[in-house]
């Protein structure tokens, strides 16, 4: 072995990137994709450019205020965090087994405040491990308040091997 092997991550389950979480959570989904799982991305992110970083093969979801996009970017307004629960969840539940992306999430909180975000975190959550599909949600914990972080953390798996995050098995978020 490497060393570059990394424990396979559970269906059901929600994880939370919290070290390189952004390029981490979409190597992670290029993996899952590869393993011919189907995939949906909602980021914060022009998808346009999320397509030039990543090259990936799934649909690609913006969230945005911008009701009207350009070359058929699909977009989900940021205050209506239920649209964003209920395309998640008619995916998953059209797809088992498949893997979701959440790119965004402290923008959500900007826009919603934390507690509704994570309610809808948690129903998300629950249909995920219901389905056996996949959730990955990046967040840069500078932006969140330690009581956010540990929130996040109960509800969320951190993927458990140290390659994921670096030198450590758990990133210390502060």
């Amino acid at each position: 072995m490497n060393g570059e092997e990394e424990p396979p991550l559970k269906s059901g389950s929600s994880y939370l990137f919290t070290s390189k979480g952004v390029a981490r959570a979409y190597e992670v989904l290029k993996k899952l994709l590869s393993e011919g799982r189907r995939g949906l991305v909602i980021t914060r992110t022009h998808p346009t450019r999320v397509q030039q970083l990543y090259g990936l093969g799934c649909p690609i979801m913006w969230i945005a205020k911008a009701s009207k996009t350009a070359s058929g970017v699909i977009s989900l307004e940021p205050t209506r965090l239920m649209k964003i629960h209920s395309t998640i969840s008619d995916f998953i539940k059209a797809n088992p087994g498949s893997v979701v992306l959440l790119d965004g999430l402290e923008y959500l909180i900007t826009e919603n405040g934390f507690g509704p975000v994570m309610k809808a975190v948690q129903l998300t959550n629950e249909e995920v491990a219901m389905s056996g599909s996949f959730l990955l949600v990046p967040v840069d914990p500078r932006t969140l308040e330690t009581q956010q972080i540990g929130f996040l953390e109960r509800e969320f798996s951190l993927p458990e091997d140290s390659n994921l995050y670096g030198s450590s098995d758990r990133p210390n978020p502060y």
